[in-house]
């Protein structure tokens, strides 16, 4: 088994940048990374700006990469926050 990693540098601003998705390639398998921020930022949203927990979207993301898309594949997701909530401005 080969291991080609996507690695990206760039400059976080804070003031803009909302949230990080770390995942494996079974997530990014079923989804593309725009499709993937867009269910992150959609379940972040369902809940009030103090209550959203990154741990929680992380496993929804997981969750939908494995039932909704049928993938057999391991998929693990690490969400980073990046402010103190995601406000639906």
């Amino acid at each position: 088994m080969l291991c080609e990693p996507e690695i990206r540098v760039t400059t976080v601003d804070r003031m803009r940048d909302e949230f990080i998705i770390l995942a494996s390639d079974g997530l990014y398998d079923r989804f593309s990374s725009e499709e993937c921020v867009n269910l992150a930022r959609k379940r972040f949203l369902e809940d009030e700006m103090m209550e959203q927990d990154p741990f929680e979207v992380a496993r929804y993301l997981v969750s939908e990469s494995v039932g909704a898309r049928v993938n057999s594949d391991n998929t693990t997701a690490l969400i980073v926050a990046l402010n103190s909530g995601i406000d639906d401005i």
